[in-house]
């Protein structure tokens, strides 16, 4: 189905897939301990929003490389960027459905794939973006991101030193990784384990506008 959510003020239209929680965690059930077919990328999570807000206020000019949507779910994000700033980043899932409803999205109706999102699993990332060749540059040939985007991706507290050995080999010198949580407890404690990773890190609190829901976003950046 078609609808039309609010970014950060701006209406950004998706494809998605009707559901209910109760649907969700009845199919979780079945499939187990397969986390890659969970199907929880469908929800509206509040991760999506607080990381909008926070770009809106950003400038594509001071991002030293290609940008980086990491669990990328539907592409939500991606669509809101192609609206906001004209620029379609690389999108990355490790759920095969998520990735071919975010393909729709983060292209655009109409417009040709470009090949910028893939499946893959974040601790055995390709060093190669699809889609792209070249040398010389800070890119997805050489795995490196100006931009690195993750939304939800702190729900387990194990996920914190695979995110962070992540960001240590593929953000781009003088970039920076915007990570929005719900403020779950599994979070607890990322800010510390980034600086002792060799990151300045700084946490805020998002207050999404319009919702009256509130999401916490670190950012990292190499010192």
């Amino acid at each position: 189905m078609e609808q039309v959510i609010p970014l950060a003020g701006i209406p950004v239209p998706i494809v998605s897939v009707p559901y209910s929680p109760a649907e969700l965690d009845r199919i979780t059930g079945l499939r187990g301990l397969k986390e890659n077919t969970w199907p929880y990328w469908l929800e509206d999570w509040p991760a999506t929003y607080a990381l909008a807000e926070v770009l809106d206020g950003e400038s594509p000019g001071s991002w030293p490389g290609p940008v980086l949507d990491l669990g990328c779910g539907s592409g939500v994000l991606a669509a809101y960027m192609r609206l906001r700033f004209g620029i379609e980043p690389f999108s990355c899932d490790f759920n095969a459905d998520a990735c071919r409803l975010a393909s729709l999205n983060a292209r655009g109706p109409g417009k040709p794939d470009r090949s910028r999102v893939f499946c893959a699993d974040f601790r055995a990332f390709p060093a190669r973006g699809p889609g792209e060749s070249g040398r010389g540059r800070s890119g997805p040939l050489r795995g490196l991101f100006g931009l690195v985007l993750a939304g939800e991706m702190l729900y387990a507290r194990e996920n914190q030193a695979p995110i962070l050995a992540f960001l240590s080999r593929h953000l781009a010198p003088g970039g920076a990784a915007l990570l929005a949580d719900k403020g779950r407890s599994a979070a607890e404690g990322f800010s510390e384990a980034a600086r002792d990773a060799g990151f300045r890190a700084e946490t805020r609190m998002v207050r999404i506008r319009g919702s009256g829901r509130n999401a916490q976003v670190y950012r990292l950046e190499r010192k």
